[in-house]
């Protein structure tokens, strides 16, 4: 069990020093690649915490001799040693199965709301509309539309879009049909469930909820970058007052389950963004970065063969007979 709690941590060590490197070259070397790059780079961390216990190991042999005269008796260590570790383990998997519970009762709950209380579109205008970015996105799947009171902006959640029941108009619905139907086509949602449950396993680890906010930003400024790939001026200018109009009326932070607009307090970096266009892919930092991280699932183990002692039981009067002396010596042997 120690064992296995000691390459629990040391995940949890690895994955946090490359949460503090990715936010470091994030506001740094980062800033001029796209946001593609920057919101996948993140799948470093993801995986590397999926896999705790994932390791390949180089053993080597090494023969050790002990002359010691006596042996340290490590029971009483040992047993208290196990007993933290156990106390610790415990209290983790209590923590982990009640924020695990809690969290899958809220969604559930969510789900039923939105089942029971959203209703279609009837407006043809909207629906046409609607059909018309399915096709010209090649999205085959049945993605439906609804009004619901559960969202305050527009949403995407259980293969639906969600708007709130506001007037928009025609032009403001098609950036924002755009924007969800964009994070339907990335799996953004599934991305986000992923990052969720991993914030659940490792709730005691702080690093993991600096990531969990920024990989939520970092998803929003992809969208936005796909959406206005190649686009002019001016349709950047229509999207930034359709996300912001929306915005303004979202009264509360924004739903961990659902994949929509974002926080309003990150509204200034991405219309920034919008006007920003970057370019560089990064392709050559991803590998240097991942040929790094593959470092970290390696490990080196010493196995030391059983130490030798040589030891009498007794103690043996040994003398010289060119001498006066008499030498008393005792060595210790432990098979």
């Amino acid at each position: 069990m120690i064992s296995i709690l000691n390459d629990f941590f040391r995940t949890v060590l690895v994955s946090s020093l490359f949460i503090v490197l990715l936010l470091v070259f994030r506001m740094t070397i980062f800033k001029t690649f796209s946001r593609k790059f920057n919101y996948y780079i993140w799948f470093i961390v993801i995986i590397k915490l999926l896999l705790p216990f994932t390791y390949y190991t180089f053993a080597f042999n090494e023969l050790k001799y002990q002359h010691n005269i006596n042996k340290v008796n490590l029971e009483g260590f040992n047993n208290i040693s196990t007993l933290c570790t156990i106390i610790l383990v415990s209290i983790w998997i209590t923590v982990t199965i009640f924020y695990l519970i809690s969290t899958l009762w809220k969604y559930i709950k969510l789900k039923n709301l939105i089942e029971d209380l959203s209703y279609d579109v009837d407006d043809e205008d909207i629906n046409n509309l609607y059909d018309s970015l399915l096709k010209e996105l090649n999205i085959n799947k049945n993605v439906k539309i609804k009004y619901s009171h559960e969202v305050e902006t527009p949403s995407f959640f259980n293969f639906c879009v969600l708007l709130p029941p506001y007037d928009y108009k025609l032009k403001e619905l098609e950036w924002i049909f755009r924007h969800e139907l964009m994070h339907f086509k990335s799996k953004d949602i599934y991305i986000k469930y992923l990052v969720l449950f991993l914030k659940i396993v490792y709730w005691f680890n702080p690093f993991m909820y600096i990531m969990d906010k920024v990989i939520d930003l970092d998803c929003e400024l992809y969208c936005d970058e796909r959406v206005l790939k190649n686009r002019s001026i001016e349709d950047k200018k229509e999207y930034a007052l359709t996300i912001i109009g929306a915005m303004k009326k979202d009264l509360n932070s924004s739903n961990k389950f659902v994949a929509g607009l974002h926080k309003k307090s990150d509204i200034k970096k991405r219309v920034s963004n919008m006007f920003n266009e970057k370019n560089k892919t990064g392709n050559l930092m991803a590998l240097i970065l991942c040929l790094l991280s593959l470092i970290t699932y390696f490990k080196i183990d010493i196995i030391d063969s059983k130490s030798l002692i040589y030891s009498l039981p007794k103690q043996l009067t040994i003398e010289n007979k060119n001498s006066n002396f008499k030498y008393l010596g005792q060595v210790n042997t432990d098979e």
